[in-house]
């Protein structure tokens, strides 16, 4: 059991989230043989415009239509997205005028690594996940609004299981997992800015985790943000290495 099993199966639940973002709202797919484009044509930001390759040869072959798909949407900037076991694609876009912009840290564990841990603040498993998007709007902005809305519409998506922490009635804290295979990918776990501190995201990772061993799941992957690191840490995630997000030259 590696770090490059752990690698994969974060990549597979990634392109299993945004395959089922685009089959319920605005986020457009575009597949092709071993490359998945999706885009958000209502932003210009390249955070939004993500193209995921499981094949180095067949993304060399896709780049045009990748062009071609993100500028007929109106958009100039998206990012193809390298993982540690897809180096030799940095030779292809390089070629092609590509260049790297930013990494993310990749993490994982396999569930019977991690301790059986109780959440140790009350958490739930809800299926209205508007507490959920909310929540992530006032952590991360008002333009992932058209993005995250898509997870407001019944019905629930059945590989998706979602976890809030709340106090008095009111949820300050979230995030859900997204099933492939034996494989929990964790998205979207936020905490209010007033409730930061306090442990409520470990809660919720807990009640995730939980969750995912109780389904039979054998592994658990994310992607961190630098504030979230400490957190996943400490609940025994470990690193399995930077992935690199390349963008395209600017038309002229």
């Amino acid at each position: 059991m590696t770090d490059a099993e752990l690698t994969s199966r974060l990549h597979t639940t990634l392109i299993a989230f945004k395959r089922l973002q685009s089959e319920r709202g605005s986020l457009r797919h575009l597949q092709l043989p071993g490359v998945d484009a999706f885009a958000l044509p209502s932003h210009q930001d390249s955070h939004f415009q993500q193209v995921l390759f499981t094949d180095v040869d067949a993304l060399a072959a896709a780049l045009p239509a990748i062009t071609d798909f993100y500028r007929g949407l109106g958009l100039s900037r998206w990012r193809v997205t390298l993982t540690p076991g897809q180096r030799d694609a940095t030779r292809v876009l390089g070629a092609g005028g590509y260049r790297p912009d930013f990494t993310v840290v990749a993490m994982g564990a396999w569930l019977h690594e991690l301790p059986d841990a109780a959440p140790g603040v009350p958490v739930e498993t809800v299926e209205d996940m508007g507490d959920l998007v909310e929540i992530n709007i006032q952590t991360y902005g008002p333009e992932w609004r058209d993005l995250l809305s898509v997870w407001r519409r019944p019905p629930l998506p059945v590989p998706v299981h979602t976890v809030v922490a709340r106090e008095h009635g009111r949820a300050l804290s979230c995030g859900l997992a997204v099933d492939a295979a034996d494989t929990a990918g964790v998205y979207l776990v936020a905490t209010r800015p007033e409730a930061r501190g306090l442990g409520l995201a470990s809660a919720v990772m807990r009640g995730l985790i939980s969750g995912a061993r109780q389904r039979g799941c054998t592994g658990v992957v994310l992607q961190s943000t630098p504030a979230g690191l400490r957190v996943y840490r400490h609940l025994g995630f470990r690193d399995i290495g930077p992935w690199e997000h390349w963008v395209p030259p600017q038309p002229r």
